[in-house]
């Protein structure tokens, strides 16, 4: 399985864990909730967010693409993908805690 795909299901399953849905896009407490970060550290990666333009990849591969409506900002699924799959360490860090799917009430 290529690493797009396994971070797509990966997302999926963190999203079905959340009890949200699959949509094109998120708001900062639903990415905050995924991603077991604040609200501040969420504002972080955003300010952060440069692309290379000769990559056309991000230049930190820790930040998050996001776009504004009414003066919130929004993260697509696709980033979501991207993030996950840029930033393996989160499986190390997150995933084998079997408290990580209870603090959804699953």
């Amino acid at each position: 399985m290529q690493s797009r795909e396994l971070a797509e299901q990966k997302l999926q399953g963190m999203l079905a864990a959340a009890g949200l849905p699959v949509k094109p896009s998120y708001h900062r407490a639903q990415v905050c909730a995924l991603l077991g970060i604040s609200g501040r550290t969420f504002y972080r990666f955003v300010a952060a967010h440069e692309v290379d333009p000769d990559s056309g990849a991000p230049r930190h591969s820790w930040t998050l693409d996001s776009y504004m409506t009414r003066g919130h900002h929004r993260v697509r699924f696709d980033e979501l993908v991207g993030y996950l799959q840029r930033n393996r360490t989160y499986d190390r860090r997150h995933a084998d805690d079997p408290r990580q799917l209870d603090m959804f009430g699953t």
